[in-house]
């Protein structure tokens, strides 16, 4: 009997019942698109075999443990939301509203292939205005999902950099005044991106964090898993954000690099996935 071959290098770190997992999840693929009647994923086409998709797919088992049927029904249902709520075009075809201005970036470690790309999300700038930024839930979802997309095509899922870190700047803000709108967008901007966004990220910075509400991360440990928790840093001072993204992060964080005016990439960015933004109804926000 032939000996069988051995996995590409990128699935090579998985054990052999690790494996078998992921090798029924690419078998009931086509089966999976087909009921889903959608194939697009982050802007790369899931009916074509490479190594970027395999490693989106191997994302899904990871998230659910390799436990196929688990993996199977979020691939299922994120490809479902993905023909409806059309990402790519809250990304790339849709002009948002200015009151989000200065809200958000992406930026990346231009000098490192393999280096961070992060989005930066300044509360604080909406200081005040909260009532205004957050009123709409489901336009500011897509103004969001829409810069996590962006993000995303920054990465190259055939190397190193396969994972998104993001910022949150919590300078100006005030915890005991939170507006209710803003805690159900971010609420529901948590949700999505849990849900239809498995694996995808790398640090979650937490800055200029009021040393009042270290309780609250303390308590977050209790509750979120182990590997979750792995990923988070909580920064009183926004200035020592540098030691842990490095050097070319701005000068207000403590690196050496331009404002966040000056790194932000997210009016450069565009699809080099190669997929056709797909067409589907979008309701006006």
């Amino acid at each position: 009997m032939a000996e069988s071959a051995d996995p590409p290098a990128h699935l090579s770190h998985l054990s052999e019942t690790e494996l078998t997992s992921f090798n029924d999840l690419i078998s009931a693929l086509p089966a999976l698109l087909k009921e889903a009647e959608h194939s697009e994923l982050y802007g790369h086409d899931l009916s074509e075999r490479s190594t970027t998709t395999d490693v989106l797919v191997l994302k899904f088992l990871v998230a659910n443990k390799y436990v196929v049927p688990d993996a199977h029904q979020q691939l299922l249902e994120t490809l479902k939301w993905r023909a409806t709520f059309n990402p790519l075009s809250a990304a790339f075809e849709e002009t948002h509203p200015s009151k989000f201005d200065g809200l958000g970036y992406i930026t990346e470690d231009k000098a490192n292939p393999d280096g961070e790309v992060i989005t930066w999300n300044l509360y604080g700038q909406v200081s005040g205005n909260q009532d205004v930024v957050f009123e709409d839930t489901d336009e500011f979802l897509r103004w969001r999902v829409g810069v996590m997309e962006k993000g995303l095509q920054l990465l190259d899922f055939s190397s190193k950099r396969t994972q998104i870190s993001q910022v949150h700047d919590y300078l100006n803000v005030s915890f005991l005044r939170m507006d209710p709108n803003a805690k159900k967008a971010s609420k529901a901007a948590v949700a999505v991106f849990q849900r239809y966004y498995p694996e995808l990220l790398g640090k979650k910075y937490f800055v200029n964090v009021p040393l009042i509400m270290g309780w609250l991360f303390t308590a977050m440990k209790l509750i979120v898993s182990r590997e979750t928790i792995e990923k988070f840093v909580v920064l009183s001072n926004g200035g020592y954000l540098a030691e842990y993204a490095g050097a070319w992060v701005p000068e207000a964080y403590g690196g050496k690099g331009p404002s966040l005016v000056e790194q932000d990439v997210s009016t450069s960015v565009k699809l080099v996935g190669g997929v056709k933004i797909p067409e589907a109804v979008v309701e006006e926000s």
